[in-house]
Parts: C-alpha cells; sequence; structure tokens
C-alpha cells in the first residue's frame, strides 16, 4: 500500500499501538505498512525482502493530520501535499 493511502484517516484507525514503517526513498508513493508493535520499534522491519523504516506511530500521524486539518490549512491543500508535509515532519520534527 502506498503511503498515500496509509495516511487517509480512515487508513489509521484506532490502534495506538500500532506504527507506520515505510520504504526509502520516502514519498507519497513510496510503498508503507502499519504494524501493532510498542511504540519504541523503531528498528527497520523486513517483509518479502524488503526493509521498512520506522516512520511515525499511527497516533501521531492521526493527531498532526487531525491539527492540519483544524488548523484550515488542509483545505488547500491536495492529498500529496498533505502526504508531503507529513512526511517533512517525520524526518525533521519527530
Amino acid at each position: 500500500m502506498r503511503l498515500a493511502d496509509v495516511l487517509r484517516q480512515s487508513d489509521l484507525g484506532d490502534d495506538d499501538e500500532a506504527t507506520i514503517y515505510v520504504e526509502r526513498p520516502w514519498s507519497p508513493d513510496a510503498e508503507a505498512i502499519v504494524l501493532s508493535l510498542a511504540p519504541q520499534a523503531t528498528t527497520p522491519v523486513e517483509r518479502e525482502g524488503r526493509q521498512f523504516d520506522y516512520f511515525l506511530e499511527a497516533f501521531i500521524a492521526r493527531d498532526f493530520l487531525d491539527d492540519l486539518e483544524a488548523s484550515g490549512e488542509a483545505k488547500t491543500m491536495s492529498e500529496i501535499e498533505r502526504c508531503e508535509r507529513i512526511i517533512r515532519y517525520a524526518e525533521a520534527d519527530a
């Protein structure tokens, strides 16, 4: 599944233990998986011979997207722009 697909609010669910892992280089089209691992599990994981690096816990991604929506900023952004914004957050601030 693409990172942009995972980041849709409905795809994140309510599992506060879930963690998002993404193949590098990170982009909206990068392959991503969501695993129910402990939030401290930042070690890369391998699935089907592919390496996925820690991205964010699902609850952090949900909160970030909720805050973006509440600020009104998301109204003028495409799904790809929102995804790129959270990628910048994950790279620089998380």
